[in-house]
């Protein structure tokens, strides 16, 4: 502090503090941001982080039937098509409040925001890989592209609420250099726009060929006499008696083909790692194939 500082009156200190709060054209600098609306912003947030832990930690692992061996994960990654199955858009709309409240919550500068909703989905992924190790079979698999999601809708919510306290601060754009990470951002976010868009010729469904090729891995055997093994698409063939099939990797939940055996009917269909609850009886015991992500199960009739 300097000598002219000190030797200034209260009052010509309080309005130097106030020049420095307000830009050329008078506008407030200070995050347009009331007492009550940040109350409410946090108790929203607090009421936010329990369905968080919710959405992405139940049903927890005692409370389902154990599927396959150790850990699953990801690494590969998946162009972001936002349009697709509900599964991505659930990963989306998962952190769009992340984003929408954070910045009213927490006075933090734009990059440390970003990091922030890229440490809470990273942070998810790793507790579930760890829980499944833990536990011995595949809770629940650790993806790449659940993170990319997850960053996505955390970045569109920053950005919605970026956007509305610029419009009711009336202020100018920051510096370039603070506009850095949300260039970023926004490239991130337009990169997913973009691979969403159906450009071109649709490309045609890959079909599965796991049938008509060697396992890939090892065979995985079901009861009633039935077995399963993965091809190098990524599908499964299902054989049982003189019955076989071919499912592609993204097959939906539910049955896929039935067999007379000696002691009954079996029916034998496979399941998505998402979305085991939908279709499937309880009790009916899932089965990981080796090649694949892609659960095989199979119930007497």
């Amino acid at each position: 502090m300097t000598q002219q500082h000190l030797d200034e009156r209260p009052d010509q200190q309080a309005e130097r503090h106030a020049d420095r709060r307000t830009g050329q054209d008078g506008t407030d600098r200070r995050p347009y941001r009331t007492p009550r609306l940040r109350l409410v912003a946090t108790v929203l947030f607090a009421v936010y982080l329990v369905i968080l832990a919710a959405a992405a930690f139940l049903p927890l692992p005692f409370e389902q039937t154990p599927r396959g061996d150790g850990p699953r994960w990801e690494l590969t990654l998946r162009d972001p098509d936002l349009l697709g199955s509900w599964e991505v858009q659930r990963n989306v709309l998962m952190t769009l409040p992340l984003g929408v409240l954070l910045p009213l919550v927490v006075r933090w500068r734009y990059e440390a925001l970003v990091l922030t909703c890229v440490a809470v989905t990273v942070t998810i992924e790793t507790v579930q890989l760890a829980v499944s190790a833990s536990v011995g079979w595949a809770w629940r698999a650790f993806d790449v592209n659940d993170i990319l999601l997850n960053t996505i809708g955390g970045v569109l919510g920053l950005t919605a609420t970026g956007l509305a306290l610029l419009v009711a601060r009336r202020a100018s754009l920051p510096s370039p250099r603070r506009l850095l990470p949300a260039a970023g951002a926004a490239a991130l976010v337009a990169w997913a726009v973009v691979a969403t868009l159906p450009l071109g010729e649709p490309p045609l469904p890959t079909p599965a060929y796991a049938c008509d090729e060697a396992p890939v891995g090892a065979v995985t055997t079901l009861p009633g006499g039935a077995s399963a093994y993965a091809g190098t698409d990524g599908s499964v063939c299902v054989l049982a008696g003189d019955a076989a099939t071919a499912l592609p990797p993204d097959v939906s939940t539910g049955p896929a083909l039935t067999s007379e055996q000696p002691d009954g009917t079996w029916e034998i269909g496979a399941a998505q790692p998402h979305d085991v609850e939908r279709g499937l009886e309880t009790g009916v015991e899932l089965h990981a194939v080796d090649g694949t992500h892609v659960l095989v199960w199979a119930a007497q009739r």
